[in-house]
């Protein structure tokens, strides 16, 4: 037996005997509650645990479209209008930042660098792979 769980079975023997004192002995049992009334409760001895701040009531909304109609500098403007807590829920929406370095940031111009760079690369990412743009798709001739 671990030396850990020796000790809790003589704590708990020990108090099993206490208890069962101050069952019998009234005189004891008073002592005992002065002595114990001193100590804070369980809830007391808690850390109240942090609110974790609460998510937007809607949904952010779609960067990655709204990129790619209105172009990057009127998409820069566009995000301009949002508030931090609603940037920080875009980022964490659309996994921009998986490093969570952004968590410590408080200026809104570091949020939207970092939606529009991430943006725009999600937008131009395959793009090497396709015709350009006016070009006819070629299909290969068997």
């Amino acid at each position: 037996m671990q030396p850990a769980q020796k000790l809790t079975r003589a704590l708990r023997s020990l108090i099993t005997l206490v208890e069962e004192e101050a069952s019998r002995n009234p005189d004891f049992a008073q002592r005992l509650e002065a002595i114990v009334s001193d100590l804070p409760s369980a809830h007391a001895a808690r850390k109240p645990q942090k609110a974790k701040p609460s998510e937007p009531e809607t949904p952010p909304p779609d960067v990655l479209g709204a990129c790619e109609a209105k172009g990057e500098d009127e998409f820069r403007f566009w995000l301009r209008d949002f508030d931090i807590a609603t940037l920080k829920a875009i980022i964490r929406s659309n996994g921009f930042d998986p490093g969570k370095s952004s968590q410590r940031w408080t200026e809104p111009d570091k949020f939207i660098a970092l939606i529009v760079e991430q943006s725009v690369a999600r937008l131009r990412r395959g793009s090497s792979f396709l015709p350009p743009k006016g070009a006819e798709p070629q299909t290969p001739s068997a």
